[in-house]
């Protein structure tokens, strides 16, 4: 069959699009109520009212109809919650049951096997059983209904009216001005669907729908009975008016399939080439795939090569075991709040303000500290802030690496070979940075007694000079001073 979808937009209850229903799926509903002798019950809920389970209410037609409308063409919708179903149905019809009987329809379809739920994965699944043809691996016979099924004044009518409606329907078929037959036997047939014993109360039922009109033409446009005769029972034989009976045509759009909720694809897409890559692929079905999804929730909106670090945890984590640990998210948080961390500090050392956390010595539990302090912020926001900052905090906190040229000597030996007061005092001069300059002196020492001729030496170094690395700024921070506290109030940071 064509995959065919279609959007309302009309006020609840009045769309104008037809309705594609299966014969199959009616028929499966429908003939539950031939076990409703059973009596057998269920609950929703261990507090809940218990439920007939083999009663067809007016909540299961809503639902049919719904299910309809928007599973796609295959009966199958995916990542799509009840509760999103059941905002639908309150779009479809002008007079909806409420969301205890919706629940309760679905929860019975769910007992049956109309409905089937399958979850792999990221992905949730439900799918309709009475759907597609298992012989032809296609949709079964369609049935049509016109929109008035949608609307307060067909749902009005007793259930067993609109359950007759609905098997009209079916049995009619495309063919305006076709007579449908029906054998009255209160042992089985539609009279046992209908949990009707008299001829008289089927009759009832056709005088209500030979006079309701849904448009400007009664629904039934004749009805006759014929009596019983010897062990033949009685027969029904009705034609619905022309202007309710709708034709299938392939390929018009029939239905309005619910988006799933995200399910970020790309990095599902990605994560799974990973797992397959450092072969731990079975990790997307550990724990019925909440791990998965939980890691997929996690890592969104990360880079790849975050994903990536990820995975290598992940591997190095299996190898340990040859098996995935019950707290094995546990280990992943970890892992991810590390790298987090790590993050954070890269971006505190490219503008400037890494060497304010700890000034004095290297203290991990100081930048950890920090670390977590910045993780309430995005890492853009972040170095937004941290820029900011950096200004403030070199002008007020920072002092030059050397106060004279004093402060470059390193080699004292090279002093009689050259005129380092005028070289050391050319790099002070430039604020060139000490440290790289005192190689130079290493180097230079190095050439000389190696042969080299000494103004070669000292032309080279005014070159090379010339060519360091301006100095950084040293902290000089007060005692105690903590720089997410001063970045907090002097950048007005909430």
């Amino acid at each position: 069959m064509t995959d065919v979808v279609f959007e309302f937009s009309q006020p609840k209850g009045s769309a104008k699009n037809d309705i594609a229903l299966t014969d199959e799926f009616i028929d499966a509903l429908f003939s539950i109520s031939e076990q409703i002798h059973k009596k057998e019950k269920f609950r929703t809920r261990n507090n809940g009212v218990s439920r007939l389970v083999w009663h067809v209410t007016q909540a299961d037609l809503m639902l049919m109809v719904t299910l309809h409308v928007c599973f796609n063409s295959e009966g199958k919708v995916q990542n799509v919650t009840r509760h999103q179903i059941y905002k639908k149905l309150q779009e479809l019809y002008e007079d909806p049951c409420c969301d205890d009987q919706f629940y309760i329809a679905f929860e019975k379809f769910v007992r049956l096997g109309l409905i089937q739920e399958k979850v792999s994965g990221v992905v949730s699944e439900y799918s309709l059983n009475p759907f597609i043809n298992p012989e032809t691996n296609k949709i079964g016979r369609i049935v049509v209904a016109a929109p008035f099924v949608l609307s307060k004044k067909f749902t009005d009518l007793p259930i067993a009216a609109q359950k007759f409606v609905f098997d009209l329907l079916r049995k009619q078929g495309n063919e305006k001005g076709k007579e449908v037959f029906y054998w009255l036997n209160k042992e089985k047939g539609i009279m046992k669907r209908l949990h009707k014993r008299h001829i008289y109360e089927i009759k009832n039922l056709l005088d209500l729908l030979s006079h309701t009109y849904f448009s400007d033409a009664p629904f039934l446009k004749y009805w006759h009975i014929e009596p019983k005769r010897g062990s033949r029972s009685a027969k029904l034989t009705c034609v619905i008016h022309d202007s309710y009976v709708k034709e299938y045509i392939p390929g018009k759009q029939y239905r309005d399939v619910l988006p799933g909720k995200r399910s970020h694809r790309r990095v599902i897409r990605h994560l799974q080439t990973l797992l397959a890559e450092y072969k731990i692929g079975e990790f997307e079905f550990w724990n019925n795939g909440a791990d998965f999804f939980h890691l997929v929730r996690i890592l969104r909106g990360k880079s790849f090569r975050f994903i990536r670090y990820v995975v290598e945890k992940l591997r190095e984590l299996y190898l340990k075991n040859r098996v995935f640990p019950e707290n094995v998210m546990d280990f992943i948080q970890d892992e991810i709040r590390h790298k987090g961390m790590i993050a954070y500090l890269e971006v505190a050392k490219s503008t400037g303000v890494y060497k304010f956390i700890s000034p004095k010595k290297l203290d991990q539990d100081r930048l950890f500290e920090f670390a977590s302090w910045a993780s309430h912020f995005g890492l853009r926001s972040f170095e937004r802030i941290c820029r900011r900052a950096a200004a403030k905090l070199d002008q007020m906190y920072t002092l030059p690496p050397a106060h004279d040229h004093s402060d470059y000597a390193s080699v004292h030996e090279l002093d009689r070979y050259l005129d380092t007061f005028t070289l050391r005092n050319y790099a002070f001069r430039l604020q060139k940075c000490p440290d790289k300059y005192k190689d130079l002196e290493i180097q230079a020492l190095v050439k000389i007694e190696n042969g080299v001729n000494r103004d070669e030496v000292r032309s080279w170094m005014i070159r090379q000079i010339e060519a360091l690395p301006a100095w950084s700024l040293i902290p000089d921070t007060p005692q105690d001073f903590r720089v997410e506290e001063y970045i907090i109030e002097e950048c007005e940071i909430a």
